[in-house]
């Protein structure tokens, strides 16, 4: 049952440095609904297509009505929200509640 709620993520990359970084384990709540500032986990497919990466990691920006989320990369250098748009919210895990 804990499975259906929790799920361990390995940051691979560094698109979210100094946040985390490459080798990081991330504990993310799926389901849950992000808010702005929150680390949110998607389906990394859904919004770059021609990727070899299963999930991505970035910080929510914005939530739209729509469950839609507007995401930022700690690093300046990463792909976010500025080059594929937004996440729609059917792509999302869920939200980073610790770091390992």
């Amino acid at each position: 049952m804990i499975r259906r709620w929790w799920r361990l993520i390995l940051v691979r990359g560094e698109s979210m440095t100094p946040t985390l970084r490459d080798g990081d384990k991330l504990l993310v709540r799926v389901g849950q609904r992000p808010a702005p500032g929150d680390l949110v986990v998607f389906r990394a497919r859904d919004v770059v297509p021609r990727t070899d990466v299963t999930w991505m990691v970035k910080r929510a920006a914005a939530v739209a009505p729509d469950g839609s989320v507007t995401v930022r990369g700690d690093n300046p250098h990463g792909q976010d929200s500025r080059h594929f748009g937004a996440v729609p919210g059917t792509a999302v895990l869920g939200v980073v509640r610790h770091r390992r």
